[in-house]
This record gives C-alpha cells, structure tokens and sequence, in this order.
C-alpha cells in the first residue's frame, strides 16, 4: 500500500508530490516542543538505510545505558533501594526486548535482531541473578536479626519489679 504526500513550496509555489510504502517507512513523533520553533508533529523516514541506522543507535544507547546502571548498582546499596533500581532496571530490559520483537525487527533484520535479542537476554538474566542476590541477602539480615533478638533481647529485658 502506498500513501501520498503532497506539499506546496511556499517560495516558487510549486506542488511537489511524493509517493512512498507506509509499512517501510519509520514514523517517529518527537515529544520535545521548543518556544518560537516549528512545531512538528510526524516525520516518516523512507529510507530503509537511514531508519536502519537510527534504530540501530536508538537500541545500542539503551543498552549502553542499561549495561552502565548494571555496573553502577552495587550490593551494598540500601537493600530496598537496591533491590527497586534493579527491578525498575529490569523491567526496563524486558521493555526493549518486547519492543525490539514487536516493533524493530522489520526494520532491522533478523540476524542483527537475533544478536541484540541475545545480549538483552544475558544482561535480564544478570539483572535477574542481582535481584535474587539481593533478596537473598536481605532474608539473611533479616534471619540474623530476628535470632540476635530472640538471643539478646531476653536478657535486655528487666525481671521483677522496679522501684
């Protein structure tokens, strides 16, 4: 299916006119609106080669990005603070995955799809192992309180009356 678009130059005041395929075309809707700037609501990238290219970016940063934070967390963060920036890291990971299957593949091809499919996997399956590692340590600090108190707390506590 092919769509149209037809312009007039505001200048020479000639129609220019220009046919491309909607399902090889990228659209993108760019969310940043600037005071005194043209505002644009849709652009369609019709070249294969150069949405190739943009996507590929778009997805290598994201997971730049999520390979940095992964590197960034550490196991002595606090346990809930730790343990949220990782789930959140996570589900961010699954998030590019899905989208990667559902909206990129088309435009990328599968053997570079499959390869980033693969890196994602290993970086949610290291996330998954930090998380659990975290929970992990959490349960024992949480063992280890409760023990310390059953052992300790008796004795802190006063018998008989106190005058």
């Amino acid at each position: 299916m092919s769509n149209y678009f037809v312009s007039k130059d505001k200048k020479s005041g000639e129609i220019l006119y220009l046919e491309f395929d909607k399902e090889k075309s990228y659209e993108v809707k760019p969310k940043v609106k600037k005071k005194d700037a043209i505002e644009v609501n849709k652009i369609v990238f019709v070249s294969p080669s150069l949405t190739e290219k943009l996507i590929k970016k778009k997805i290598e940063l994201k997971i730049n990005r999520l390979l940095e934070e992964f590197n960034t967390i550490s196991d002595e963060d606090n346990d809930d603070d730790g343990s949220m920036k990782v789930r959140d890291k996570l589900v961010e990971a699954e998030r590019l995955k899905l989208a990667i299957i559902n909206n990129y593949v088309k435009y990328l091809g599968k053997e570079y799809a499959n390869l980033t499919l693969e890196k994602l996997e290993i970086i949610i399956s290291g996330y998954r192992s930090r998380l659990y590692a975290l929970k992990r340590k959490n349960e024992e600090m949480m063992l280890i309180d409760l023990f310390n108190h059953f052992t300790y707390g008796n004795e802190n506590e006063k018998k008989g009356r106190g005058r």
